[in-house]
């Protein structure tokens, strides 16, 4: 008697996604270290500045493959968060209730994480590199 094992599931196999570590460089005529990327990008698309280079350095197929783990919870926590508000509708409402007032909590009370660190290592030579982490 022949038996067919299906393929066992990965924690992560719901998430069809790639995920991509990647490297931009850029000019501008403008300092970008006090802008948000929003700003800088919406900038360069007015014509203040262009990219240069735009590098994927790494691909993973599988949120587990990252190798950052603060990276990986990161997108995790949004992964989780995604499913969350897909199924609301399902939770008992006192939790409901729980995560309606944890949403209209002031900002500053909750904890932000930054999932970006940047090298402060100068780029082709170029002197004075500064480095910023992104919120």
């Amino acid at each position: 008697m022949s038996q067919t094992l299906a393929p066992r599931a990965s924690l992560t196999d719901e998430h069809k996604e790639k995920y991509f570590s990647f490297q931009i460089k850029g000019w501008t005529n403008f300092d970008p270290m006090d802008k948000s990327l929003a700003s800088i990008a919406k900038s360069i698309e007015q014509g203040d500045g262009f990219l240069t280079l735009l590098e994927v350095l790494n691909a993973e197929d599988d949120l587990a493959a990252i190798g950052d783990e603060e990276v990986r919870e990161c997108f995790a926590n949004i992964l989780a968060a995604k499913r969350l508000v897909k199924t609301v509708h399902e939770l008992p409402k006192n939790l409901i209730e729980e995560l309606r007032t944890a949403l209209n909590t002031e900002e500053e009370k909750v904890p932000k994480k930054s999932a970006v660190s940047v090298a402060n290592f100068p780029v082709n030579d170029e002197p004075g590199a500064r480095a910023k982490q992104w919120p």
